[in-house]
């Protein structure tokens, strides 16, 4: 997979960079904070979703299912977008990060959390920045979500990326559990969410980073198909 996206640089400098990878990871339950863990987890055990076979867990996807689209089709009424991270690599192997929604089949996840990941596009912002430029206050980026839904518009997710096992760790992570070798690209795993987790009409994310004084942000609406026998 080769995704072609623009760079904003610590020094405002903007260009263009090349990603490449051969395999995707949707991270699951990466918190440094296991209680925040365990409360994601709940929230999910309440869909009826089971509990996952490891913590933190690799869901393995389609490298493909990437885009910044700003709308999504979806099968069916009940699946949600997830603010998080996500992480790859250029052709001289130096990483970049930018803001992504792993949208999930919340029905489809109460047979199998993989097959639920699979059945969703994956939305990622089309600004990234790079990993070196903030490494050093890499805990204090901010990450959010608002959605639109039956209550209007609201805070659905709120945290920082200090939230989440350090990129480099999930990088690690990844690579012991690759089914086979070559580059990874990876989603962050996400935040608990404000309320309980919900479906929504539209879906906006922002990555915000204090010390340079920047922000991504992105979003989009999710357009229901029917789901047909």
């Amino acid at each position: 997979m080769k995704y072609e996206a623009v760079v904003s640089r610590s020094d405002g400098h903007v260009g263009r960079v090349m990603l490449t990878w051969d395999l995707c990871a949707a991270v699951g339950y990466a918190g440094r904070d296991q209680k925040a863990v365990r409360g994601h987890i709940e929230e999910l055990v309440k869909l009826g979703v089971s509990t996952p076979y490891a913590v933190p867990a690799m869901y393995w996807i389609d490298p493909e299912r990437v885009s910044s689209r700003e709308r999504l089709f979806v099968i069916g009424d009940a699946t949600s977008g997830e603010a998080e991270f996500f992480l790859a690599r250029d052709e001289d192997e130096d990483l970049f990060v930018t803001l992504a929604s792993d949208h999930t089949d919340r029905a489809l996840e109460t047979v199998s959390v993989s097959k639920a990941k699979q059945a969703c596009d994956k939305v990622l912002a089309p600004v990234f920045w790079k990993v070196s430029d903030v490494r050093e206050h890499w805990d204090r980026i901010e990450l959010s979500s608002e959605i639109t839904d039956s209550k209007g518009r609201r805070v659905y997710q709120k945290g920082t990326l200090g939230d989440f096992l350090p990129p480099e760790r999930l990088e690690e992570l990844a690579r012991e559990d690759a089914p086979f070798p070559g580059k990874i690209s990876l989603f962050s795993g996400t935040l608990a969410a404000v309320g309980g987790i919900a479906c929504a009409d539209s879906f906006g994310m922002a990555l915000s980073d204090p010390v340079l004084n920047r922000v991504i942000r992105f979003g989009y609406s999710v357009t229901v198909l029917p789901d047909r026998s």
